[in-house]
């Protein structure tokens, strides 16, 4: 009985398994993908060196002599063997305490503080290295073949980043110069190019100037002929609307000594840019930042890696530049910008064709025949350097390519290029070039470099062609890949299904061997003409049995449970035509008898009828009910499910979580903050979207700050000889959150008497020696007065509160005979121009085009802008231009829709004529058929029309007073009404004249004799004679605005403050009381 259990529950869980799996997709069997080469199928060729506590493989370089390779590594230094990485010598370069204490009390962490290999250059025998060195950055020179023997260290300053994280390059020629592209501050806000050693002079690009280097990540260089060419991505100067970032090449002549009198130890050679690599179309799709470059002398090309920004979508792409394009580039127009207000426009070449040549004589001999005052001004081509061609090489979307590195192979009928590329995900991906300009490039593999494809990004790429080698730096190791691995593929169907430039099969071997390894060229068969495919042919294999679970099975009439377990063909599941697995899929033991789910009523209807709702079943444990001791059924006899999920209902307003609090608007004393929410799904949320709360309420520090006293000054002397002595100084304090607002306050003064024997201990200074000397008290004692004030000086500031002062002197009289001294200060401080600085105008950016006003006939979109970034505020200029555009739009006519008007009808009793016309369109869309169907009129009579007027007689009295009109009447109707014309033609001709130099004021563009616009800024424009129109424009603008403007102005009241000093003693030279 329990066998048959068993095998019936085996051919039930049988059929069950087979229903249950998923059958592929024809369709996806037949999709393109590109061969991926696994961590495990690689590992044969794959040769790797770790070290211990060597991390940041970033720096590799090559000894061909030797056949040995250059590691730098954070602390560490390694040569290893060319042929399988194994260690030869390693080294280590660490920091020293006192070093890594210093790093640590600047704020830098444990991990920061480290020394890290940025530069390693080879120079015939000798190894010239620069490392980090905890943010102090420090060079050496070492033999190559010992790397402990250490020639001479120097500073690492603008030869080596501060910080791991700053990108740089550097080089050496032949000459023996070093240049290197990096950051010279601890802060890494000092960008520059700097040439130093050899015997050439340093020179460096100019400090702190946006337009020569603007916040750059270097990339690259390279020493080409008269040249060395830097290449770097930067925040575009020339880009007025928003931040973005270009790539560029940059290039400095070699024997350039820098300028005289002016661009002292500053290139004056130097020029940079613009590399485009973009995805053509109607709006071009721009690749704006370069990643790395590869420079092949042979062909004088250049392959770049460039993506999308690190904030936009991951796109990748690969353009190949020519080296005659980039110097097409330098020999062409400059891009010149004359102020910061004015656009970037083209500016000719005034050296077409340079070539480093350099003057013979004269003061400026030596120097590049390279104007000084042009090599100020003209940094940034005009033209931007174009791919060879107008798509680039290879392209990847949701993808970031880190490195890049170029093969030129021989294949059985051209030369191909092989384009190696790193991905921040641990890849290398292997492409092939276009074979021609309107051919595509080919993905032939991607080689995975971590078991299960951790995504760690690759440090360092390297490609030696004479080993057929590819060099990989990576965080924990060195890693080397064969470029030639013909032997995996063993059948000829892969080996030329897998188009690799590099194999190809041997009819006469039988087997896929590198064009070298062939015996005959004619029997060496390869294809390259398509790209490859992935076998997606996948055999089934069974994964780990399932822990062991109850189940139930039917024995006739008996129902009863057991432990089943099963397993699935699922490790991988059989694929696209693979063998399915083979074996049972699920075993039972221990059967009990247990209770039986009855089958799952019907869903019940939805609980929403729109919305998110849900819908019920259910079952019941009684098919059969638990019996004999059965188990009750296992499992849930009520499901939930969702239903209506994409049938929405209408969004509900609502407010998000409140945002997080903004700075205080004070340090102390009491200040205000404002946290922001939003409303989602609409405007109209209740409540407001700003909460204000008080903060920093606690009162701010009691500053003090106290004077030096002032020398002893003799008050009287006495009649027995003796005498007294004062001397002052002042003591400020206040609640104030900044020292600078303290103002000066109460005076202490403190007396002594100094008797005539020397008894009180009194030093006698000058002033006091002079009374003495005296004698006694004279009858004709002076007593000191002041002087007049002097004026008050200049104010140190324009605006935005400066100090003026001003000074008198006791010598009205001078003291004498004993006399008192001047009481009070010599020398007095006021406030001045406390009125803020003025800011002007900037337009923000245009906005969308709006909607046309017309679908045809000719209608017209416009698009605004606002003077708001920043606004005018204090006096200052407002933006210059037009505030609003507008341009055509649909201007092809419109189709015609109604029939032609009929003739005018009759007039009916109202004296009304009517008119109609029909649509000819049956179903009319948009503005067709627009308008009425009928149109009406008053009626129009004949002109000759004279209607009938029924007029009465007069009685003869009026005909009495008509005839009463005499001579006099007449002359004086004549009289009145020839003064009344001329008063009325004077009016009319004070008018015209009137709204005629209106008119002409308000069109004159360039006027001859500008005069003030208003007396309000009369004092702003009073010398508009010497302005150009642009800035007529501009006082003319500002006047039409000077309403608009006082109403945005908030001018706190603002009182100036006296300070004074009763001495001569520099007021920020006060002692901490």
């Amino acid at each position: 009985m329990k066998g048959t259990c068993v095998i019936a529950w085996l051919f039930s869980s049988l059929g069950w398994w087979r229903l249950a799996q998923p059958e592929t997709d024809a369709s996806q069997c037949q999709r393109a993908e590109h061969p991926v080469i696994s961590y495990k199928e690689i590992g044969p060729w794959l040769r790797e060196f770790r070290a211990k506590n060597a991390v940041d493989f970033s720096q590799l370089t090559f000894d061909p002599g030797q056949k040995e390779l250059v590691v730098g590594a954070r602390n560490y230094l390694f040569r290893l063997q060319l042929e399988d990485l194994s260690l030869i010598q390693a080294v280590e370069w660490g920091c020293d305490e006192v070093t890594k204490k210093a790093c640590y009390s600047k704020g830098k962490s444990k991990e920061e503080c480290q020394n890290y290999i940025r530069v390693l250059l080879v120079g015939g025998d000798r190894l010239f290295t620069c490392g980090t060195n905890a943010f102090t950055p420090v060079c050496t020179n070492r033999s190559l073949s010992n790397l402990t023997e250490i020639h001479d260290q120097i500073s690492g300053m603008a030869r080596c980043p501060y910080s791991p994280q700053h990108n740089s390059t550097a080089l050496l020629t032949a000459g023996g110069e070093l240049y290197a592209a990096t950051a010279m501050d601890f802060p890494g806000r000092d960008p520059a190019i700097y040439r130093s050693l050899g015997i050439l002079p340093p020179l460096r690009t100019a400090q702190y100037n946006s337009k020569w280097l603007n916040e750059p990540n270097f990339v690259s260089s390279y020493d080409i002929g008269n040249f060395t060419y830097f290449f770097f991505r930067e925040n575009a100067v020339e880009h007025d609307c928003g931040k973005t970032v270009f790539s560029r090449a940059a290039r400095v002549c070699k024997n350039d000594i820098g300028g005289r009198f002016l661009l002292e130890d500053t290139w004056t050679t130097f020029m940079k840019a613009r590399l485009n690599c973009s995805r053509p179309g109607e709006v071009p799709f721009y690749y704006n930042e370069l990643q790395s470059t590869f420079f092949l002398p042979e062909l004088d090309l250049i392959y770049g890696v460039f993506t999308t920004n690190v904030n936009s979508i991951a796109a990748s792409a690969v353009c190949v530049f020519n080296l005659s394009a980039i110097s097409q580039a330098f020999n062409g127009p400059f891009k010149y910008q004359e102020n910061s207000r004015s656009a970037w426009l083209p500016y000719p070449n005034p050296n077409p064709n340079f070539q480093c040549g350099t003057v013979d004589q004269g003061l400026y001999m030596n120097l590049t025949e390279r104007n000084l005052q042009d090599a100020q001004k003209f940094i940034l081509m005009h033209e931007v350097v174009q791919p060879v061609t107008s798509v680039p090489s290879f392209m990847e979307d949701n993808s970031r390519f880190s490195h890049v590195a170029v093969d030129v192979v021989q294949g059985r009928d051209m030369l191909v290029h092989i384009i190696y590329l790193a991905t921040d995900y641990g890849t290398i991906k292997k492409v092939r070039a276009p074979l021609a300009p309107a051919a595509g490039s080919c993905l032939l593999e991607e080689i995975e470099l971590f078991p299960e494809r951790r995504g760690e990004p690759i440090r360092s790429l390297q490609l030696l062609h004479s080993r057929s080698a590819l060099f990989v730096g990576l965080q924990e190791h060195v890693a080397k890949i064969p470029l030639k691995r013909c032997q995996f593929h063993r059948t000829r169907s892969a080996c030329i299904g897998a188009q690799d430039p590099y194999c190809g099969w041997d009819m006469v071997m039988k087997k896929c061997t590198s064009l070298e390894e062939s015996l005959s060229m004619t029997q060496w068969e390869q294809s390259t003409s398509t790209c490859p495919t992935r076998n997606l042919t996948v055999d089934g294999h069974f994964g780990a049995w399932s822990p062991w679970t109850p189940c139930t099975h039917t024995d006739g009439s008996a129902v009863g449970s057991c432990l089943c377990r099963t397993r699935s063909c699922d490790s991988p599941a059989p694929q696209c035509g693979g063998w399915e697995c083979e074996g049972p899929r699920m075993e039972i033991a221990n059967c009990s008898r247990n209770g039986g789910w009855t089958p799952w009523t019907s869903w019940s209807p939805c609980s929403t009828t729109c919305g998110i709702g849900f819908q019920v079943r259910q079952r019941s444990c009684s098919n059969p009910t638990p019996r004999h001791g059965g188990r009750v059924c296992v499992g849930q006899n009520r499901e939930e499910r969702y239903c209506n999920e994409h049938l929405l209902c209408p969004p509900h307003m609502f407010w998000t979580g409140w945002g997080p609090w903004e700075r205080c608007t004070a340090q102390c004393g009491g200040g205000i903050q404002a946290r922001r929410r939003t409303c989602e799904n609409g405007p109209d949320c209740a409540g407001c979207n700003v909460e204000y709360q008080p903060c920093n309420i606690n009162p701010c520090p009691e500053l003090k700050k106290t004077t030096p006293w002032t020398p002893w000054t003799p008050v009287n002397i006495s009649d027995n000889g003796g005498h007294y002595e004062q001397r002052f100084r002042y003591t400020c304090k206040a609640r104030l959150p900044d020292p600078n607002l303290l103002e000066v306050g109460r005076q202490r003064i403190e007396m002594r008497y100094c008797s005539s024997d020397g008894t009180s201990g009194c030093s006698t200074d000058g002033l006091s020696g002079d009374f003495l000397r005296a004698g006694r008290y004279s009858a004709h004692t002076v007593n000191g007065a002041w002087s007049a004030w002097t004026s008050w000086s200049q104010c140190s500031r324009d605006c935005s509160r400066g100090i003026r002062n001003r000074k008198r002197v006791c010598n009205n009289p001078e003291p004498k005979y004993g006399g008192l001294p001047c009481l009070g200060p010599s020398l007095e401080y006021q406030e001045c121009n406390i009125l803020p600085c003025p800011v002007d105008g900037v337009w923000s950016c245009w906005s969308p085009w709006s909607k046309c006003s017309a679908t045809c006939g000719g209608g017209h979109y416009m698009r605004t802008r606002s003077c708001t970034n920043p606004a005018p505020a204090y006096g200052g200029d407002i933006c210059l231009g037009l505030h609003t555009e507008e341009a055509l739009c649909n201007t092809q006519p419109c189709p015609e829709s109604w029939s032609e008007w009929s003739d005018w009808s009759e007039c009916d009793v109202s004296g009304v004529q009517i008119r109609a016309r029909q649509c000819i369109l049956l179903f009319p869309v948009g503005s067709q058929c627009s308008g009425n169907t009928t149109e009406s009129r008053p009626c129009v009579f004949d002109s000759n029309f004279i209607p009938e007027v029924s007029v009465a007689r007069s009685s003869s009295v009026e005909e009495k007073r008509c005839g009463e009109f005499n001579m006099f009447h007449m002359i004086a109707v004549g009289l009145s009404s020839s003064i009344l014309g001329c008063l009325l033609t004077l009016l009319v001709y004070t008018y015209c004249q009137r709204y005629q130099q209106q008119s002409h004021d308000a069109t004159v563009i360039h006027p001859v004799a500008p005069a003030p616009l208003n007396t309000s800024i009369t004092n702003h424009i009073n010398k508009l004679d010497k302005y150009d129109s642009v800035e007529a424009i501009k006082a003319f603008n500002k006047n039409n605005l000077i309403l608009e403007e006082r109403n945005k102005y908030f001018n706190p009241h603002l009182t100036g403050k006296t300070y004074s000093n009763a001495y001569f003693t520099d007021l920020n030279n006060y002692d901490e009381y």
